[in-house]
């Protein structure tokens, strides 16, 4: 049965709004279900190459997370029992990669689930019978000869601790032993040329204490007794690494200090390991823990309150529940506000990809003090008229995008819309927003500023990379955009007239004076960007070469950044050329996973997202599809169709894809980064992405609510 609701995706019927007529009527919302869980893996069918592809992950609401395979092995670097974070939401310190499991019997030794080498050897059957993956925990069934073993994976929240619980049933007397593997290294680098004297360990008990590099993990044990046996594995093979950097071979070993092991007698056996970055301290009792379950019922409570109906919460549960894994928090002067965590496993939080976010993962569920909160965090950090694009796991902080602080400006709308909140025109939003559109005016970072000829931004020049199409390595810009680029003029646009709207209350003048600048940009904007041709819009304007200022030159390039100049709620686009760039888009850029971020028909395309980071980075902008661009998509078909039901239709089946991947494939239950832009479209990129649920969640809840 369970497997049943993994593989079926149907169509949902919901209270909407009529468009046309306001008025609230049953109708069809074309707004497909997401994949549930709990997410169940039967071995017996499934091979184990596949299992070994599949991923799971756990979070704790602070940056820290756990993440591995399906099958049990790890396969990156980041796959272990616990990411925790030092300084949350960065500061990632890899702990405890697995414990491995023994079963000794009079007769036998087992090993449970042997890792993967780099001869492709395992070392051995795995033994494993069943994995099963829900909110809050990951499980794996082992079956041998007379005993079958549980274990089941479960984190704090908001803190830097674990705990593994095991079940053994057995109709013999047998011994349990447990071994931890110990990494204590930061969670992007490996352990390669391995010094076990990096580690120091003392014991008490069945308390241990491993520390190294400033760093110290406490394990314990409520059963049994602990045993000082080092031991160090060959190189275990981080395979989907290996595979992703293109290289023979990628791995580390593994170290250990020694063994818990647990006496079993005949029937049943209950016992746990819990593991703490320290200072935290390790809780035997964690499973009993509901702090994330009640977490997530007032999520769902506030997303009732916005969709409408708990009918209609339940349907998008999945996408509710993905969503809140990016959230997390950030300690700034003093107060714990809300940031994103732009993508497991590597990504930490990116002024850019929060605010694009926001919408999705907080507005539409109803998480309104916590958008707020956001937006304070970023606030804080206004700089020159820019907002963060990141911060990094060290805590630096890096100004380098064009786009972040508009995107600033849209989410600061977007909030004022939801939360139904009159900012005050001098209160911190408002303020680090009008700090915003100085800075574009006066000029700032990266030659990003306002052209006095025509009221549009240019910014950047052949060597930067401002735009979200950011790929640069060696000194060389892979898509270099710089002048002026359609979607920083649509979003520049977007945001004084954005303003205009919020400051008109407590600053008439004020008001008056930024709609005039939308609307010079936005004449300036159809003046310029519109192609004769009827494909669409330009994807830039660039200068021309001669030195001579205010000559540019239009770069016909066909990409989904023309869709913002349509779907923003203050786009500049005249209506009348609206259908052509949905059109455009659909006809070159439209994949079921998302959109292309160049026509296959263009000299630059790539389709296939492989190879070193060189080539990755290549082909990154020009040909990758990216699935949060559907949000855009969908929403400027929406708009331009005026919500008709064949476009309610449409875009259902553009979501149908990304949303059937939730449950297969992939990191179960979540949405990836990128896909190739060429068949079969492997799956690529971080696993799990913050923008990606982010907007299927939006436009989903855009459809059932029909607005």
């Amino acid at each position: 049965q369970t497997q049943a609701r993994l593989l079926h995706i149907g169509l949902l019927r919901s209270f909407a709004m009529d468009p046309d007529s306001g008025s609230k009527r049953r109708r069809s919302s074309s707004a497909l279900a997401p994949v549930a869980g709990p997410f169940v893996r039967d071995v017996q069918t499934s091979s184990l190459t596949e299992l070994e592809q599949e991923e799971w992950l756990l979070t704790t609401g602070h940056g820290g997370f756990a993440m591995g395979t399906v099958a049990g092995r790890p396969a990156r670097q980041y796959h272990t029992l616990l990411n925790a974070a030092s300084v949350p939401p960065v500061g990632r310190i890899a702990t405890v990669s697995d414990i491995e499991e023994t079963i000794v019997a009079s007769d036998r030794v087992t090993t449970l689930n042997r890792y993967r080498y780099p001869t492709g050897n395992s070392g051995g059957p795995s033994h494993l019978s069943c994995f099963e993956k829900d909110l809050t925990s990951a499980s794996w069934t082992f079956n041998v000869e007379g005993v079958r073993l549980k274990k089941t994976l479960r984190l704090g929240w908001r803190s830097n601790v674990a705990a593994v619980s095991y079940v053994v049933h057995s109709d013999h007397p047998v011994t349990l032993n447990l071994r931890p593997y110990i990494l204590l290294r930061d969670f992007h680098h490996r352990l390669e040329d391995l010094d076990t004297s990096r580690f120091s360990v003392t014991h008490e008990g069945r308390r241990v204490v491993v520390e190294a590099e400033g760093y110290a993990v406490t394990l314990c044990c409520d059963a049994g007794v602990y045993l000082c046996d080092a031991h160090v594995t060959a190189p275990v093979d981080y395979h989907i690494s290996r595979s992703r950097e293109a290289t023979p071979t990628f791995g580390e070993p593994l170290w250990s200090p020694g063994l818990f092991s647990i006496p079993c007698a005949a029937g049943t056996t209950r016992c746990t390991v819990s593991i703490a970055l320290s200072p935290g301290e390790p809780d035997l009792s964690l499973a009993m823990r509901t702090d994330r379950r009640e977490h997530l019922e007032r999520v769902y409570s506030s997303s009732a309150a916005v969709l409408g109906s708990a009918a209609l919460v339940e349907s998008l549960r999945p996408l509710i529940d993905a969503a809140d894994d990016f959230l997390v928090t950030r300690r700034i002067a003093g107060s714990e506000l809300m940031t994103v965590i732009a993508g497991y496993p590597w990504f930490a939080d990116w002024g850019r990809d929060t605010m694009i976010s926001m919408p999705g993962l907080m507005l539409t569920t109803g998480r309104l003090a916590e958008a707020r909160s956001c937006l304070m965090a970023f606030a804080q950090h206004v700089s020159e008229g820019m907002i963060p694009n990141c911060f990094d796991d060290a805590g630096k902080v890096h100004y380098n995008t064009v786009d972040a602080s508009l995107w600033y400006l849209e989410a600061v709308r977007a909030y004022a819309e939801a939360s139904r909140e009159r900012l005050p025109v001098d209160g911190p939003l408002l303020r680090a927003a009008r700090e915003i559109v100085q800075g574009y005016e006066a000029g700032t970072r990266f030659g990003i500023c306002v052209d006095a000829a025509d009221g549009l931004v240019k910014a950047g020049d052949a060597n930067t990379q401002l735009t979200w199409m950011d790929a640069l390595r060696n000194g060389i810009a892979f898509t270099p955009r710089y002048g002026k680029c359609v979607e920083i003029n649509a979003l520049w646009c977007n945001g004084l007239r954005s303003l205009a709207d919020l400051v008109e209350f407590d600053d008439p003048p004020l008001s008056a004076e930024l709609r005039g600048k939308s609307d010079r940009a936005a004449k300036s904007f159809n003046d310029s960007f519109v192609r004769p041709d009827g494909l669409g819009l330009y994807d830039r304007l660039q200068p021309d070469g001669s030195g001579v200022a205010g000559q540019w030159v239009p770069i016909a390039e066909i990409r989904p950044n023309q869709l913002f100049a349509t779907n923003l709620r203050h786009g500049p686009l005249e209506t009348r050329h609206q259908r052509a760039v949905v059109d455009v888009c659909r006809q070159h850029l439209l994949t079921p996973v998302g959109m292309r971020t160049l026509a296959a028909e263009d000299g630059s395309y790539r389709g296939r997202f492989k190879g070193d980071m060189m080539q990755r980075d290549a082909a990154y902008h020009n040909g990758t599809v990216w699935p949060w661009l559907i949000g855009p998509y969908c929403e400027a078909l929406l708009r331009a169709e005026g919500f008709s039901q064949q476009a309610r239709d449409e875009v259902a089946g553009a979501l149908s894809q990304l949303l059937a991947h939730m449950g297969r494939g992939g990191c179960l239950g979540q949405i990836a980064e990128v896909y190739d832009g060429d068949e079969p479209r492997d799956q690529e990129g971080c696993t799990a992405q913050a923008w990606s649920v982010a907007e299927v969640l939006r436009i989903s809840a855009m459809l059932v609510r029909g607005q």
